[in-house]
């Protein structure tokens, strides 16, 4: 039999995965169920299959907390991707009840089993299917994102933190939208933890990269997945920045239909305009009436 981790999940259902997995031994029952989640172009094709799959992971025994809590995450982006409204509602709730065992999760080294990492993975997820349903819990999410934007452990980070911030940009952004009068702070606070996270972005062993693993000459190099995402991680930044610098009403508005823009989850076209609607509709009132001479912000 294959190992599970090279087993093709993508023609059986998730009735048939959880069945092979359960036919499997502990560890390998185990990286069957992490490739199921984080590997999304190995599960099931449909849709509804990959929802099951991912709710059905949240109790796998063989899982850490930390995975488990990643499939929550994950069959919540997917019920988002798809703007599965009534879904969503059912989702978010989850994972508004794990927020406390998120922000009870150890640091660690490692970028799946980092409570950094984690965290920030959650609420933006929560974010956004927060803001297609609604934004009823924007208050509370958003007064979450701050608390772990100002309260991080600087000493205790890893270098997976520029990995994660990508995700905590994106969740900055969208506490901007609601909290216009804040975007000043929040513009600073991403910055500094952009300009950190690449500070202690470098190997362990420099010289033993340096010596062993480096390519000969830049036609070699191969493009890592986290650069593309700081690319977009600055746009946000600058997005973040032109709202800051903005005056009158109009250009607060641009500015921020651009945060928008930038910010909410967008996996795909239908998914970028349910949310950015959304944003502009519970939202666009406050950039405006956040300008000054606007009077303050709602």
């Amino acid at each position: 039999m294959a190992k599970a981790e090279r087993q093709d999940f993508r023609a059986m259902d998730a009735a048939t995965c959880l069945a092979h997995l359960g036919r499997l031994p502990a560890r390998a029952r185990r990286d069957g169920a992490r490739t199921l989640i984080y590997k999304k172009n190995r599960r099931p094709a449909g849709l509804r299959e990959q929802i099951n799959l991912l709710d059905a992971l949240r109790d796998e025994p063989a899982l850490t907390d930390f995975d488990r809590l990643y499939a929550l995450i994950a069959g919540s982006h997917k019920v988002c991707e798809e703007v599965l409204v009534e879904d969503a509602h059912h989702w978010l709730d989850r994972l508004l009840d794990a927020e406390a065992q998120i922000r009870a999760m150890p640091i660690a080294y490692g970028l799946r089993r980092d409570r950094t990492h984690l965290v920030f993975s959650a609420q933006n997820v929560a974010l956004n299917l927060d803001l297609l349903t609604g934004a009823r819990h924007a208050t509370r999410l958003g007064d979450w994102v701050m608390h772990e934007v100002e309260t991080l452990n600087l000493r205790r980070m890893t270098p997976y933190l520029f990995n994660s911030t990508s995700n905590t940009v994106k969740a900055a952004g969208l506490v901007a939208l609601a909290r216009p009068e804040a975007v000043d702070r929040i513009h600073d606070l991403m910055r500094r933890l952009v300009s950190y996270s690449i500070e202690i972005n470098n190997p362990v062993h420099w010289w033993v990269f340096s010596r062993f693993r480096a390519p000969s000459k830049l036609d070699e190099v191969e493009e890592r997945a986290a650069f593309g995402s700081h690319c977009n991680t600055i746009l946000r930044l600058r997005a973040l920045e032109d709202a800051t610098r903005a005056k009158d009403a109009d250009a607060r508005r641009a500015a921020f239909e651009k945060v928008a823009d930038l910010c909410v989850a967008q996996a795909t076209p239908a998914q970028k305009t349910a949310l950015t609607e959304a944003a502009r509709t519970v939202f666009g009132d406050r950039w405006t009436a956040s300008a000054p001479g606007g009077g303050a912000a709602v």
